[in-house]
């Protein structure tokens, strides 16, 4: 555990022990080795008493340990600067040719698919997309997904109100959730799906039903107003939940008051919110109304407005 701030397993194992038997000499220590010790020493983290055959104490954890952790924070915060300095002059030395390999365009159907998959699979720490109509195939599940969430990979994704419409997605979003993915619900103002390889793709044009073009964007300026663009929308979006696995129905006034009012600041409409929740429609106009007329609101508005005064959102 410690071999990240200098100290091999086997020093390591030595310092335990003479913290838990200060003073000890070598044969106390036994099968310690005198390059241990010599390691430890330098180190700072024992202390040789005088004597024959010689004693050796440990520093204290607090005091020792701290100043290796503290050195090497040190180190860590100049090979940071050392890489902001070599970025710097990356980009400047790039060519205008090379340049040009930052964007790349992909048409048609497979090859929009296929750098979305190279996406994913490129994933190392966090994905994330705006979700929004058309949609390239049925809405029958993204199986990468799933493998990226149960590799511990962090997915966020961004669902346009539009997408609460379509048939299936709302089961579809209850799995991903129960699978670990982060949902949220608002205006989404493009299709984008960023990795942090980094890379993004996002639709050139699309027709009525399908992506049939899209960019790939490689480390640049524009990769980084996407991320930036991304964030900005998150900050302002909804968060989608679920209880035990799925999108629960609400039983009692204040389960329905839980779930149906991030929907409604959401925007959803009526049909949408009783999909998502598994009420009919006129169980949501009833929530609805009760909610209206307990936050003493005429509109949907002065019930947004009513609520988060009272500190219910």
């Amino acid at each position: 555990m410690l071999e990240i701030i200098g100290l091999s397993p086997e020093a390591q194992a030595l310092y335990e022990r003479l913290v838990e038997r200060s003073p000890a000499t070598l044969a106390d220590l036994t099968p310690a080795t005198p390059g241990e010790l010599a390691e430890l020493a330098e180190l700072g983290l024992v202390t040789p008493l005088p004597g024959d055959p010689p004693r050796y104490v440990a520093v204290s954890p607090g005091r020792g340990l701290d100043a290796l952790i503290r050195a090497r924070s040190q180190e860590l915060t100049a090979a940071r600067h050392r890489v902001a300095q070599l970025s710097a002059r990356f980009h400047r030395s790039v060519p205008d040719e090379d340049a040009a390999g930052l964007v790349e365009v992909v048409v048609g159907r497979e090859a929009v698919s296929g750098a979305f998959l190279r996406l994913q699979r490129g994933a190392r720490r966090q994905v994330r997309v705006f979700d929004a109509p058309p949609y390239a195939t049925p809405m029958g599940g993204n199986a990468v997904e799933f493998e990226l969430l149960g590799r511990g990979v962090e997915v966020r994704a961004l669902y346009d109100r539009r997408a609460m419409e379509v048939p299936g997605t709302l089961s579809l979003i209850a799995r991903y959730l129960a699978a670990g993915e982060h949902a949220r619900v608002g205006d989404v103002p493009v299709k984008l799906a960023l990795n942090d390889e980094p890379m993004a793709v996002m639709p050139l044009r699309h027709d009525r039903h399908v992506v049939e073009s899209a960019l790939v964007v490689h480390d640049s300026t524009l990769l980084d107003a996407l991320a930036a663009l991304f964030e900005m929308c998150w900050e302002r979006a909804v968060p989608l939940q679920v209880r035990q696995g799925r999108l629960a129905e609400a039983t009692e006034a204040a389960d329905a008051r839980r779930d149906l009012l991030p929907l409604l600041a959401a925007g959803l409409t009526d049909a949408a919110i009783a999909a998502h929740l598994g009420w009919s429609d006129r169980t949501v106009r009833r929530h609805v109304h009760a909610l209206l007329i307990q936050l003493d609101a005429r509109t949907r508005f002065q019930a947004g407005y009513q609520a988060a005064a009272r500190g219910w959102l």
